[in-house]
């Protein structure tokens, strides 16, 4: 079977945990072997730091261009309409959750809430999030250096983006779906806190 709409994947993985690749700083600090044996949700850049995943998220236009061959080589891309490749998803806007994504997909302000209606979407029901740190660390914007597109996030981008991931957090609570950030360090409050090592393991 080609798995190539959106579809095809509606709860491909009921019941089952996924681990979501961010981009903060604190993914350089991770041992990314024990994944190999778990299904694992990449997102933009994480691909150079962490190529095995089967699944990727990418909305930016311009890591198309930038990094269009580390993209092609993902199992499965997924991203917006109007992108030159991958499984699209409709655009609905930023404020909101969709619950089905052949109607259409919200933005939440950043690919990490993209990814979350993914993974709810295909059935996932406990969800760990690495590197969502969304704070800045010794001058380091992600885990592989300074992005100086992002450079004002933290008072521009992360607001908006914790207020949606906020919002979702108590939606997927209410419907009894699990989902843990694994950056101790991270400025985001609304997902429990939990080490690696405790994800793994569960």
């Amino acid at each position: 079977m080609a798995y190539d709409k959106i579809s095809d994947f509606k709860n491909i993985h009921n019941e089952q945990k996924v681990f979501i690749l961010a981009s903060g700083p604190s993914l350089s600090e991770l041992d990314f072997s024990p994944l190999r044996r778990r299904v694992v949700i990449g997102l933009n850049r994480s691909a150079l730091i962490y190529s095995d995943t089967h699944y990727h998220c990418t909305m930016d236009e311009r890591l198309f261009e930038e990094f269009e061959e580390v993209l092609k080589k993902t199992r499965y891309l997924f991203t917006l309409e109007n992108r030159p490749f991958g499984i699209p998803i409709e655009l609905l806007g930023s404020q909101g959750f969709s619950w089905d994504l052949e109607k259409g997909i919200y933005s939440g302000y950043t690919v990490s809430y993209f990814a979350l209606q993914l993974a709810v979407y295909m059935g996932f029901k406990q969800i760990f999030y690495l590197g969502l740190d969304l704070k800045h660390a010794n001058g380091q914007t992600h885990f592989f250096g300074k992005d100086h597109v992002s450079l004002n996030h933290e008072q521009t981008e992360f607001p908006k983006m914790c207020k949606w991931l906020a919002h979702a957090a108590e939606i997927l609570h209410d419907a009894n779906i699990k989902v843990y950030n694994c950056s101790m360090e991270s400025s985001l409050t609304c997902f429990p806190k939990v080490s690696y090592e405790w994800a793994l393991s569960q």
